[in-house]
């Protein structure tokens, strides 16, 4: 186990602040087709996370993106997408299925996941989602789909969300933080 590094119960990883690895540069094609890039949310909070249209625990938990993002982004959090489809028709399709509001990058081939730091995060499997602080460093990480896990997905993503802005893991003495 790395120092400062803390798995949750519900699977959640929390990355104390002085010990965040910082966020890859996701570089790429839009599913619209337009240049997008991590590096244009820097002083925000970004929830990224990883999909396929053919994955179906990501078409379970995308309805809860969706409402987080829409909620949220008027506080400086915004979620953006890694789509792992083969095919720009397909994620365009699914994005529009489920009416996602935030943008996705295109990463057909892989390329793009595989720049996140060794221990952070497994992306073998999907969905997978990350925080990045305003500070472009990852606080917080999650393998699967948040909705299933022990508690509820909404409270996952409280806790990604809480990580960003805490010194510690939440529910710990380092992190005093209230959710936001």
């Amino acid at each position: 186990r790395r120092r400062g590094y803390h798995q949750g119960k519900d699977g959640v990883l929390t990355i104390e602040a002085r010990r965040r690895p910082p966020a890859p540069g996701f570089t790429g094609s839009g599913l619209d087709g337009k240049p997008l890039g991590l590096a244009a949310y820097k002083g925000k909070t970004v929830l990224v996370n990883g999909w396929a249209s053919w994955c179906g625990p990501c078409r379970a938990e995308t309805p809860l993106l969706v409402r987080a993002h829409e909620k949220l982004r008027a506080r400086g959090v915004v979620v953006v997408g890694l789509d792992q489809d083969n095919s720009a028709a397909d994620g365009r399709a699914f994005a529009g299925e489920f009416h996602m509001s935030y943008p996705s990058l295109l990463d057909a081939d892989g390329k793009q996941a595989r720049k996140l730091p060794k221990g952070v995060l497994n992306t073998q499997g999907l969905p997978f989602t990350f925080a990045v602080d305003p500070y472009a460093k990852i606080a917080a990480a999650a393998s699967g789909q948040t909705a299933v896990r022990s508690r509820t997905g909404a409270a996952a993503i409280a806790d990604l969300r809480r990580s960003v802005r805490c010194r510690g893991a939440p529910g710990t003495a380092a992190c005093a933080c209230t959710d936001w």
